[in-house]
Formats: structure tokens, C-alpha cells, sequence
């Protein structure tokens, strides 16, 4: 479907002499304003007029909608095209004397369904150079896994290696290295007592089914005080961190609101219902950077805070939080900040829940199935990534 509309330039150009900035702010998104190269008239109405033309050729409107939620860029090639959740457009915009005309084609490979891109997040998704190897990509541990609870190592380590890192090494109880090993071909099975392994290493996470006797105590508090790079606590780890408080920076703590209300010793239901002082109140008695999962997950460093958009129901399911894991860990090892590596994980991770749900329903959603669709995730966000602002 197109959609065509045209726009007086000399009305845009009263709108910014009267209202200036509080009109731009009426039409233009976040990543519009930062980046916006001209307030010169002439550009602005023909943003405006792509924008109408993308809201026709959607066959709803900007009146339901609303323009901010369209978004106009240009590809490598300088062409413009729009953007609308998960719907492209080709677009056209030209001037005619006095009046600016904007055209929209929805483009063939958009996908049906309805979940968002966000270019800020593509912006900040590791870059690959030509000449990178897997040693230049990041090395990573998952240490965890105890009897019965090795599928959470392997889900989380599997993650890893999708996410971009280099080398993913899973260090295990002793007497299931062997066994391990064989069922994870591209993961580096270790002992999980030979803590010497972490000095090569550029992040870990630790905690996923690693079990909660005094043995994965012990290991815990050796590992969160003498690892001084990027580290991750998860799942056991969380539960071995409540037992013993301590703070430090360089963390990432990924709680649901059970884990949550153990950490800042509140009712679950109290963390239910105040999500966001709840994630603060963690954030000061431990440091670090903590995620608070569930819907809307909340990402906080104490200064900023993120609101996932993506993800749904279909992945409350068990693992999920295990790929979140691998995936966070992937993205500190190749050198984001802890408070960049867990908005993006939990970004991409909802993604491509998103995208598996169109896909297999959310009825059907795996933890397994997240890591399947990390590909088309990351070539979506590449997409973005790829493209300037007009």
C-alpha cells in the first residue's frame, strides 16, 4: 500500500518561529532530536510529510498512532526509508516551490506481528572489524551446574558463543567435565576449581544451577571477591549473594522479584508492586548494575534507568533467564559497560522472543528457541545500526 501527502513548507517555518523546539518535540522522536543534522523549514516538512505518508500507507493514520512513533532515516546510499515497530518503508521526499511531498511503499520484508526496534540500542551493538579472531572477540566463563541442573550451564554457554564472543568456556563440578564436553562442541569444559582460568578471562557469570550447598558457597565468595573484572550473578549465585552481603561495581545482577525480595529482605509482593524502588534499593546495598526480570524489565546503574520494551509472556519459561545470562556476559566480554551490556541484553533477549513468537506462538516458546532466533535479531538490529538519521 502507498501513501502520499503534502506539506506547506511556510506553515511548517510559522510553527518553528512560534513554538520552536516544543513543536519539534510534537513530531520527533528521541534519536530524531539527537541527531537531528538541520532545523531549516524545508527539512522538517519533508520529515513531516514522510511521516503522514508512512502513517496513510499503514492504512491507520498518525491520529492512532501518533508521529513520533515513525521514525525517517537514510540508508548507506543516502536513501531515505521509514521505520514503524517492525514495518519498513521505502519512502520519497522532494520539494516543490513551496510545499514538501512525501511518498511511502511498505517494503516486501517486513514481519507480521508487532514488536519494536530501537536505535539506540542498535547503536551501541559491538562492532566486528575484518581482521577480528576469536581471541580479539572476548573470552567467557559460565561457572555453575551441579547434579541434574547442567542444562542451565549449557543454555547459558550456547548463548554466549551466539552473542558474538570469542571463546565460551563452561567450568563444571569435576566429575561432569567429560560428559559436559561432549554434548558442547564449541564450549571449553573446565573444572570449576581451577580458578586460575579466570585470569584470561574478560567477564564471567556465575550461578546458573550451580546448587546451594556449602561447597557452591564457598566457591561463590572466592570468585566475587578475587574476579575483578566484569562479573554476572545469576540464578544460585543470587541466592549465595543474599547469604553474605557484599557490594562492588564492576557486577551485574540479574534477580527475578523472588530472588529480588531475598536480596533486600522485603515481601515479594512489596517488589511486585514497587519494581522500580525495589531495583534502587538493591542497586544501593549492592553496587553494580542490577536487572530487575519480569515485564518491563528494569536496568539500573543508580544513575540511569532502562524499561525493556521487548519481550512477552511466551518466555516465562524455564532457561530463559539462563540465555538472558549468556548473553549479557557475551556483550561485557567484548568490552561494553555493565550498564550498556545489560540493557542490550535484555533488549536483544526480548527481541528475538518476539520474533520466535510470530514464528511458534507464545504457547510454544522454549528457552532453546530464544538462541534460535538470535540471528534474526541481530540482523534486524544490524540494519539499524547500518543507517543514519535523516
Amino acid at each position: 500500500m502507498i501513501g502520499i501527502d503534502i506539506v506547506y513548507i511556510p506553515r511548517i517555518a510559522d510553527l518553528l518561529a512560534r513554538r520552536g523546539d516544543r513543536f519539534l518535540e510534537k513530531i520527533l522522536n528521541s534519536d530524531e532530536l539527537n541527531n537531528l543534522q538541520s532545523k531549516e523549514p524545508e527539512r522538517i516538512a519533508g520529515i513531516f510529510a514522510a511521516k503522514e505518508a508512512m502513517g496513510k500507507a499503514l492504512g491507520e493514520g498518525i491520529f492512532s498512532t501518533g508521529l513520533k512513533q515513525f521514525t525517517v532515516r537514510k540508508d548507506e546510499n543516502g536513501m531515505p526509508y521509514g521505520f514503524y515497530k517492525n514495518t519498513y518503508f521505502h519512502l520519497s521526499i522532494s520539494h516543490e516551490k513551496d510545499y514538501a511531498i512525501g511518498i511511502a511503499q511498505k517494503a516486501d520484508n517486513t514481519l507480521s506481528g508487532d514488536f519494536s526496534l530501537d536505535f539506540e540500542m542498535a547503536r551501541i551493538l559491538p562492532t566486528l572489524q575484518d581482521d577480528d579472531h576469536k581471541g580479539s572477540r572476548g573470552k567467557a566463563a559460565i561457572i555453575g551446574g551441579s547434579e541434574g541442573m547442567y542444562g542451565s550451564v549449557d543454555l547459558a554457554s550456547r548463548a554466549l558463543l551466539r552473542s558474538g564472543t570469542g571463546l565460551a568456556y563452561a567450568l563444571l563440578p569435576k566429575e561432569s567435565v567429560k560428559s559436559f564436553a561432549l554434548r558442547a562442541m564449541e564450549v571449553i569444559v573446565r573444572n570449576r576449581e581451577d580458578l586460575s582460568l579466570l585470569d584470561d578471562m574478560d567477564a564471567v557469570a556465575i550461578g546458573p544451577g550451580m546448587g546451594r550447598d556449602d561447597e557452591s558457597f564457598y566457591l561463590f565468595n572466592k570468585v566475587y571477591s578475587s574476579f575483578k573484572k566484569p562479573l554476572l550473578v545469576d540464578a544460585d549465585g543470587l541466592f549465595h549473594l543474599s547469604r553474605k552481603r557484599m557490594e562492588r561495581e564492576q557486577a551485574i545482577l540479574t534477580p527475578h522479584e523472588g530472588e529480588m525480595a531475598r536480596l533486600i529482605r522485603r515481601d515479594i509482593e512489596w517488589v511486585r508492586s514497587n519494581r522500580k524502588e525495589a531495583a534502587s534499593l538493591c542497586r544501593s546495598l549492592y553496587g553494580g548494575v542490577v536487572v530487575l526480570k519480569g515485564k518491563d524489565t528494569i536496568v539500573t546503574d543508580g544513575v540511569h534507568t532502562f524499561i525493556n520494551p521487548t519481550g512477552n509472556s511466551g518466555m516465562a519459561t524455564a532457561g530463559s533467564g539462563d540465555v538472558l545470562s549468556g548473553i549479557i556476559t557475551s556483550f561485557l566480554a567484548q568490552g561494553l559497560s555493565c550498564f550498556d551490556a545489560a540493557r542490550l541484553g535484555v533488549y536483544i533477549h526480548g527481541l528475538s522472543g518476539d520474533i520466535g513468537a510470530l514464528h511458534k506462538s507464545r504457547h510454544s516458546l522454549i528457552a532453546s528457541d530464544l538462541i534460535d532466533y538470535f540471528p534474526e535479531a541481530f540482523l534486524s538490529m544490524k540494519r539499524l545500526g547500518e543507517a543514519e538519521l535523516i
